[in-house]
């Protein structure tokens, strides 16, 4: 485990994923962290590539050969290097091995870095083309937070607010055959924010696409702490709990989606795919803002 610590913020990450496991105040000992329960999910915040959500029955074609692969990619399965900046920051380092390849065939270097900077861990991943042709992926995170933060209180007192007023359609995961249909559902119009409610999430994740707001608060009714979440060039956010009420909320930004649930196209040709020439580099980022 890497720990990163100042006078707001206790962090706790562990290598394998370049996982967020816990983000303890330093002024109210609560940590905003999910707890990892397995009943329900026994992960946190692990690092998604170079998938996001499902293959179509776990397999992708590439270059007219298929390749087979778990939901949301081999990253969190993997031990990053670590290479630790100071006692603010750590850098994570993925590169393809043999067991990767048979995976995914291409070269690549997957940078997750960590900086504490007063009341905010930031997240840069940065992913580098290493192959000596174009490769394609698709990148996220998945970190879940306690929801509500104290034994003592209910979900349902937390509430979801964007930066913005939004009008936005949802897109609907068709469970059943584990992918992305085409159906949409009006989410909001015009409006900012919206409860915790289990039944939101009776069909999975909450997923919408290009938001006007560059950041979306967890709130309660019962008291002022907060939690803010800041995103650059994701074009995607999942919201998540678990299916029995077991006090977490996941807020996902995504570049691309599950497979849709009749794609039966090259993995180039995913929606959302992002693709990078020889030596080229993307860069993306999320903020955890955390207000005791």
């Amino acid at each position: 485990m890497v720990l990163l610590k100042n006078d707001f913020l206790e962090i706790e990450l562990n290598p394998k994923g370049a996982e967020i496991i816990k983000i303890i105040g330093q002024k109210d000992g609560l940590n905003y962290m999910w707890k990892r329960d397995p009943e329900l999910w026994a992960s946190s915040a692990p690092i998604l590539f170079p998938i996001v959500g499902a293959l179509q029955n776990n397999e992708c074609r590439i270059e007219n050969k298929v390749y087979s692969m778990t939901q949301h990619g081999f990253s969190r399965h993997n031990v990053y290097e670590t290479h630790c900046i100071n006692e603010h920051c750590v850098e994570f380092e993925l590169t393809s091995n043999d067991e990767i390849f048979k995976q995914y065939p291409y070269l690549f270097d997957l940078k997750v870095i960590y900086t504490l900077n007063n009341n905010q861990l930031e997240c840069l991943c940065k992913v580098k083309n290493i192959d000596q042709k174009k490769i394609y992926f698709q990148i996220g995170g998945h970190p879940a937070f306690a929801c509500p933060l104290m034994e003592n209180e209910s979900s349902n007192d937390y509430y979801i607010e964007f930066e913005k007023n939004e009008s936005l359609e949802q897109k609907i995961i068709d469970v059943e055959h584990r992918g992305m249909s085409h159906d949409t559902t009006l989410l909001f119009d015009n409006e900012k924010r919206f409860f915790v409610r289990q039944a939101l999430f009776n069909n999975d994740a909450i997923v919408v696409k290009n938001m006007k707001s560059n950041y979306v608060t967890l709130k309660s009714l019962n008291h002022d702490k907060s939690l803010r979440f800041y995103m650059e060039n994701f074009n995607h956010l999942g919201l998540w709990t678990s299916k029995h009420v077991g006090g977490l909320l996941a807020i996902e930004p995504w570049v691309g989606h599950s497979d849709y649930v009749d794609f039966k196209g090259e993995f180039k040709d995913k929606e959302g795919i992002v693709s990078l020439d020889i030596n080229e580099e993307f860069i993306c980022k999320f903020i955890i803002e955390i207000n005791q």
